[in-house]
């Protein structure tokens, strides 16, 4: 082998297949993957997002936390899915996303958070994420 060259599978034009495979999947969920239509592959990578989210912050958590927003909506299921297992950092990191993906269909899982966390922290920033939001009022947040 020459000096230089790797060793990793490539499709036409040098581009290494792995990362086809990540462009690819960027683009799936910057098109807005409508819940349908989504693959198991898509739904494998928006709850393996929330676990990188409720884990040790850091760069890896905050670009989840970024691609959970670019998801959209579709993210919303996850999210609070991931809610049931998160410590209340956890929980408050996933409050954020909540809050910035700015949906109203979030806006009743925060006013629920915000009336009924045990942790005052989760309970305060799930209320201010759902007065952000627009949607019915879904009983006033304490």
């Amino acid at each position: 082998m020459q000096p230089g060259l790797s060793t990793a599978p490539h499709r036409a034009g040098g581009v290494p297949i792995a990362r086809l495979a990540a462009l690819a999947a960027a683009a799936a969920v910057h098109q807005g993957c409508v819940a349908e239509a989504c693959s198991d592959r898509d739904e494998r990578r928006l709850a393996r997002l929330v676990e990188l989210v409720i884990a040790e912050p850091g760069p890896t958590a905050d670009a989840a936390e970024q691609a959970l927003v670019a998801a959209g909506p579709t993210a919303i299921l996850y999210l609070e899915t991931g809610l049931y297992d998160a410590e209340a950092a956890g929980r408050r990191r996933l409050v954020a996303v909540l809050t910035r993906i700015g949906d109203p269909a979030a806006r009743p899982i925060l006013a629920h958070l915000a009336r009924r966390d045990p942790d005052p922290d989760v309970r305060g920033e799930a209320a201010a994420g759902a007065r952000s939001l627009p949607g019915p009022e879904d009983g006033p947040p304490p």
